[in-house]
């Protein structure tokens, strides 16, 4: 949802909480992207250079894998680059369109919703339990499943419930 031209400041002043909500997003999956390329090469000349390896580098690449995934489908939602297949919904009347983009928008915040609440709980387990070898708490990486679940969730409002609400208004002829 970009910043419309005919926005007045106050408008601007709303989307700015959005703006920096995204753009926070997009400089943590480069900061993740980065390190998780940094300690992959690491432990490569760590083990194949110097005989040596570094306990954890793989470990934590893999939690900012994770993280990686998750916010980079919350990024891939925002942009509308989930691969949906709607050539059949299209070609129905609006009211079969309003129906059906409901049921599937009011299933997919559940499954969400769900799944994020879900982390939630291994989050707490997660604060108890050490990884292997970094000895990180796990709930950093099953926080990925809150914060990022949470993230899709709110990027499919915003994209989801414009059209949907459309749907709802009369055609123009």
């Amino acid at each position: 949802m970009d910043l419309p031209q005919s926005a007045t400041d106050t408008g601007r002043a709303v989307f700015l909480p959005l703006r920096l909500l995204r753009g926070l997003v997009d400089v943590t999956a480069v900061l993740l992207f980065l390190y998780m390329t940094a300690a992959i090469l690491v432990q490569i000349f760590g083990r194949y250079l110097f005989n040596y390896s570094i306990a954890g580098t793989d470990e934590t690449a893999t939690f900012a894998m994770i993280w990686l995934t998750l916010l980079g489908a919350g990024i891939a939602m925002r942009r509308n680059q989930h691969v949906g297949v709607d050539f059949l919904i299209l070609a129905c009347p609006r009211i079969v369109q309003l129906v059906v983009g409901t049921v599937t928008f009011l299933l997919a915040c559940w499954f969400l919703f769900t799944v994020a609440k879900a982390g939630l709980q291994l989050v707490d387990i997660g604060l108890r339990v050490k990884s292997p070898a970094a000895r990180l708490p796990m709930a950093v990486p099953y926080a990925a499943l809150v914060v990022g679940f949470g993230y899709i969730l709110f990027e499919y409002i915003l994209h989801s419930l414009p059209r949907l609400i459309a749907l709802t208004k009369p055609e123009a002829k």
